[in-house]
């Protein structure tokens, strides 16, 4: 089996809040194939976001690191000093942020910007830079690519500049892509077409992490899928057997919770995910539970393989007392 690119081991992350530390990322673990896309899916505030943003060190100013390491060919990245993440953001790593509105500068071209990015993680000279940017523009599916290399991000349509910002990722010929949630302010056939650009991605080998919170995008185009709740990982699964066979009560809640075209009563979940400010002892789904035991109260399972997937649920688990 190919070895991961890219490897998150024992992650531990908190929140400075009122002078006390809460734990937002619980000893997380995943690793990232090349030639795969990676799914992490859960409700908002499940720690998704925060779990990717780790791997760069773009957090928030009150998040620290309190453990784990993040491999990177061999090096643990968490140990860089921020002229070597430099180095990495962007050039090794890249990230399609949540909302391409805001994620360009709106007083530069999108030439200003493709070769500032080019000419800052690539070794070539101004005219390749724009050989390379306009290349990557028709890649990425942007028509008259020499006409918009002119234009500015308020000329552009939301969906376009998505495009430009897959192509900032794409020149920089970076290895793995973080995708934050790449289709939320898009609408749904912009969205489909988006998603198929990151699958064509997929398919030249690089790798993709996609957060995001819809199901539906997950079985149509992920490959490996980690579910996420209030900072633990409770699933890890090819997304074939996860949507044929899910074995956590909450990645089950998840899936019943699915528009489908089968006439079904869809099920909501009920309950709120605690804020992180009130930690919650033994699973942290087990307040919500509908199979709840005594001992899902207060021991939180280990991440166990269960015929081809890993799970941290006592339902799968022998323990003494339940």
């Amino acid at each position: 089996m190919e070895a991961p690119v890219l490897k998150v081991k024992n992650l531990v992350l908190a929140f400075e809040i009122d002078e006390k530390n809460y734990e937002a990322i619980k000893d997380v673990s995943l690793n990232f194939f090349p030639g795969k896309i990676h799914a992490i899916v859960g409700e908002s505030g499940c720690g998704k976001t925060m779990s990717a943003m780790s791997i760069i060190k773009l957090l928030p100013n009150n998040a620290k690191i309190l453990n784990g390491e993040v491999i990177f060919h061999d090096d643990n990245i968490l140990e860089f000093c921020e002229k070597e993440l430099r180095k990495i953001r962007g050039k090794k790593i890249a990230l399609i942020p949540q909302d391409p509105m805001t994620s360009l500068n709106p007083l530069y071209t999108i030439e200003n910007q493709l070769l500032e990015t080019i000419l800052e993680h690539r070794d070539v000279d101004k005219e390749e830079a724009y050989e390379i940017a306009v290349k990557t523009l028709k890649d990425v599916e942007i028509s008259d690519p020499e006409k918009r290399m002119k234009a500015y991000p308020h000329e552009l349509s939301g969906g376009m500049k998505q495009r430009v910002i897959i192509a900032m990722a794409l020149a920089t010929k970076a290895e793995v892509i973080i995708a934050d949630e790449p289709t939320t302010a898009l609408d749904v056939t912009i969205q489909a077409q988006i998603l198929k650009l990151l699958k064509e991605i997929r398919d030249l080998g690089k790798t993709i992490i996609l957060i995001t919170h819809d199901l539906g995008t997950v079985s149509s185009y992920a490959d490996e899928v980690s579910v996420m709740y209030l900072g633990k990982i409770i699933e890890q699964s090819p997304v074939r057997e996860l949507f044929r066979n899910p074995k956590h009560p909450y990645t089950k809640a998840l899936i019943n919770a699915l528009p489908s075209d089968k006439s079904k009563v869809l099920q909501n979940i009920k309950g709120q995910p605690s804020p992180i400010t009130e930690q919650v002892s033994g699973c942290p789904f087990h307040p919500r539970c509908p199979y709840v035991m005594e001992v899902c109260k207060s021991v939180m399972p280990d991440l166990k393989f269960v015929n081809g997937t890993k799970v941290a649920c006592w339902l799968f688990d022998k323990p003494e007392n339940k």
